[in-house]
């Protein structure tokens, strides 16, 4: 019973995953075009998941977040095969930044999916 016990504690750990830095749109909002410093965004948000420099000292970043989760039904043993499935959400920040560091525009998207296994994988909502 103990091993049972054990199993189900590290595949309901195991069910779920993220990785990145989740900004909410609201907090994006806040930063104002033309006044906002890529230092200011820094210090509030952290370190971004990705910079890029070019030639001419534009900078743009981005902030990048994904986490899945799996449903309960998953685990049910054989059930999980036909009523089985996961869900995800995504966000995804992109800022630009001029030559002196000063933001010129933004963009942030929001998203999510649901994933079913067997009769659930083409349900419509």
């Amino acid at each position: 019973m103990r091993y049972l016990f054990a199993a189900f504690c590290f595949f309901a750990l195991s069910a779920c995953m993220s990785y990145g830095t989740k900004v909410d749109q609201e907090k994006v909002a806040q930063f104002v075009k033309g006044k906002t410093t890529y230092a200011e965004v820094v210090r509030q948000l952290g370190k971004p998941n990705q910079s890029t420099i070019n030639s001419d000292g534009v900078r743009t970043i981005s902030y990048t977040y994904q986490q899945s989760q799996m449903s309960a039904s998953s685990f049910i043993p054989f059930v999980g095969l036909f009523v089985g499935g996961a869900e995800s959400e995504n966000t995804t920040v992109v800022m630009n930044f001029d030559k002196n560091s000063v933001l010129t525009d933004y963009t942030a998207t929001e998203g999510g999916m649901d994933m079913g296994t067997g009769v659930t994988s083409g349900r419509k909502q």
